[in-house]
């Protein structure tokens, strides 16, 4: 049989679990600069050559327009 948990017991739980706030700027800051450095790399070529395949096909796909 299982107990039921007190409120109280949930959250001394919670708090346990809380990473302290010093160690969460850090991550933050971590990831922050990570995803920078990421989004200044360069787009591989062959993304390129996929995006400009997909690009072309959905213009082909497109309902041509009588009045143009």
């Amino acid at each position: 049989m299982t107990r039921k948990q007190s409120q109280a017991e949930v959250e001394k739980k919670e708090e346990d679990l809380q990473i302290d706030e010093h160690i969460q700027r850090r991550i933050g800051a971590k990831l922050r600069s990570y995803y920078d450095e990421l989004l200044n790399e360069p787009i591989p070529d062959k993304f390129i050559e996929l995006l400009v395949k997909l690009d072309e096909k959905e213009r082909a796909d497109e309902p041509k327009d009588p009045q143009s």
